[in-house]
């Protein structure tokens, strides 16, 4: 703060009092001089005195009161014009200085407090400007008042300009519009709404609404502030697209598509194509349990099933009208609205199995006729012991001799064992060449390899070839269709005899080993089945087809080609595996593998 210089006031005042003094002693002076009297001197002094004590008086109050007043007014007028810098000064130390200092402390913190508004004014400002939303505030018109640089930037607006003229080009208000509900009920409103920026681009925003408000509690003005949700409405809509898109892939795939609860295996959703299988409606379909589609007594197997397993082959349903239907099942775990789900696809295979059928029973009957000189064979024997028997007992009959008690029951018991053997093969081919459907249940592949052998073994004894058995003691159960894994036998000794009879034709001269060994193990959950030979062998080209359909290396009229490719299908029906191992002249050895029963 600045002292002021107050020496020339002192001076001043100084050479007042001394020219009173000396106009005072001149006068008391002239007035002896001129013989003034005693009264009228001392009337004269007093006089003069009294004048001196009044100019010296005026000379306090303007040292001591006015001029300090008017320092005072100056620096008042500076705190006025917020000039906080300099001050009030005073040097009295009495009422006067204690008032001057008050003020100065008055000064000081209204100084303070101005340049906290001030920065806080400018900080609020930065705020308003640098805010990443629009703010716009509007009067009752709809003017607007004021807004930020990011109004500014998006927007371009004019001075003067309608907030609905800025913000979508209208030349009226909006029908529904929060800034005037805000003046209407004094509330904050929200709302969603779509404009154009300036640079033409379709802009969509949130709005949020309050009221500016004066001293007296009045509505003035309404602030608005908008946050651009233009890229979330740009994703929603790619969004919408895209479930829209995988809906109607959805919808559209050919095979039933079920999305399954994890827990209880209730159908959450499921495509259209489960109408045309299942015969039943989307909404009749929703809430029901899956399991219903299956055979009540199968329901909890396929439903331990479902929840372990990704692929469940040759599956019986049934459909809304209690018809049978074969499906194959691919499951894969899925998340559905944030829930775990079950991704379940059917595949009707009916016609297929229906079609598989027909090739099974058309390869059957083609085993059968490649069978019939086997067959002869095998029923040769016993008709030949018959006849022999039959033909001694007429003979002793014509010529009427005896026959001892003991011949005759030992030819019967012969005659009655070979019959008895007659009637088993040909049951045996009635049963294998049977149309039936396809059955799952229990069987012994030792058993049905037993079978399988029987109907060839004199046929293979006449071609003097060995049959090598080297199967495992215990009983190794499989779930098959009995029949079918019979045909598979069948069809590979037919494939192993004739290997055999092609490589002796082959080499005529050689001393070849005549062999089939048949083989039978288990491994932890599968069992394993072999069928090998000496015969002919095959080259890997050759190997890499064998299960193709109609493929064949025999000559023509002894082969269809089909037998190995059944063989091929069977054996997947019954999610087993095969493969064939083999050199040139050196022989071939099949291997299959099947899941032991108690692994399924």
């Amino acid at each position: 703060m600045q002292k002021p210089n107050t020496t020339p006031y002192y001076n001043l005042s100084l050479k007042l009092i001394v020219a009173i003094a000396v106009v005072t002693l001149l006068a008391i002076m002239g007035g002896t001089m001129i013989g003034i009297r005693y009264q009228e001197k001392a009337l004269l002094f007093s006089g003069l005195l009294f004048v001196c004590l009044t100019a010296f008086l005026c000379i306090l109050i303007i040292k001591w009161v006015n001029r300090p007043l008017s320092k005072l007014l100056e620096g008042i007028r500076g705190i006025g014009k917020e000039d906080y810098e300099k001050g009030v000064w005073a040097h009295q130390n009495d009422e006067m200085g204690h008032l001057v200092k008050a003020i100065d402390e008055i000064a000081e913190e209204i100084g303070e407090s101005r340049t906290k508004l001030k920065r806080q004014r400018i900080e609020y400002q930065n705020l308003f400007e640098e805010v990443p939303c629009i703010i716009t505030v509007q009067d009752r018109d709809y003017k607007l008042i004021s807004y930020n640089r990011e109004f500014a930037e998006k927007f371009d607006p004019k001075p003067g300009d309608y907030c609905y003229y800025a913000y979508k080009g209208r030349h009226e208000k909006c029908v529904v519009c929060p800034v005037e509900k805000t003046f209407e009920d004094g509330r904050s409103h929200t709302s969603e709404e779509t404009g154009f920026g300036k640079d033409g681009a379709l802009t969509h925003w949130i709005v949020r609404t309050t009221p500016v408000k004066n001293d007296k509690g009045e509505i003035i003005a309404a602030m608005e502030m908008n946050i651009d949700i233009t890229q979330v409405k740009q994703l929603e809509e790619e969004l919408r697209r895209s479930e829209k898109k995988y809906y109607e892939i959805f919808n559209n795939i050919p095979n039933p598509v079920f999305v399954l609860d994890v827990e209880d295996l209730t159908i959450l959703d499921c495509n259209e194509s489960a109408k045309s299988v299942c015969g039943f409606d989307r909404n009749e379909t929703l809430q029901k349990s899956f399991l219903e589609l299956f055979q009540r007594e199968e329901r909890e197997l396929y439903g331990t099933k479902l929840r372990t397993a990704a692929l469940i082959n040759n599956a019986k349903q049934i459909n809304k009208t209690g018809e049978n239907l074969y499906v194959n099942i691919r499951i894969s775990p899925s998340e559905y609205h944030d829930q775990k789900v079950l991704l379940v696809t059917t595949s009707d295979i009916t016609k297929l199995l229906e079609a598989e059928q027909q090739l099974i029973q058309a390869s059957k009957m083609a085993t059968l006729g490649e069978m019939a000189t086997g067959v002869a064979h095998e029923l040769n024997q016993p008709l030949s012991v018959i006849k022999t028997a039959s033909s001694f007992f007429m003979k002793k009959v014509m010529k009427k001799e005896k026959i001892e008690d003991n011949i005759i029951m030992e030819l019967s018991k012969e005659m009655d064992s070979h019959v008895d053997r007659a009637t088993k093969i040909i049951t045996h081919m009635r049963q294998f060449g049977r149309k039936s459907d396809m059955t799952s249940e229990r069987v012994r592949v030792n058993e049905v390899l037993q079978k399988a052998f029987e109907i060839f073994s004199q046929q293979l004894k006449l071609r003097e070839i060995e049959i090598e058995w080297q199967t495992e003691d215990s009983p190794l159960e499989i779930m098959a269709d009995n029949i079918q894994l019979e045909q598979v036998f069948i069809n590979l000794l037919i494939n192993a005899r004739d290997a055999i009879e092609e490589h002796a034709k082959v080499n005529p001269d050689s001393d070849m080993n005549k062999k089939i060994i048949l083989k039978t193990a288990s491994a932890e959950d599968r069992i394993i089945i072999e069928v090998c030979d000496t015969g002919i062998g095959m080259s890997e080209a050759v190997r890499e087809k064998i299960f193709e359909p109609f493929f064949t290396t025999k000559g023509v009229g002894k082969g269809t080609g089909l037998g190995l490719s059944i063989t091929y299908g069977i054996v997947q029906n019954h999610d087993g595996t095969i493969k064939a191992v083999s050199r040139e002249r050196e022989g071939t050895c099949f291997i299959l593998t099947f899941p032991a029963a108690g692994a399924q």
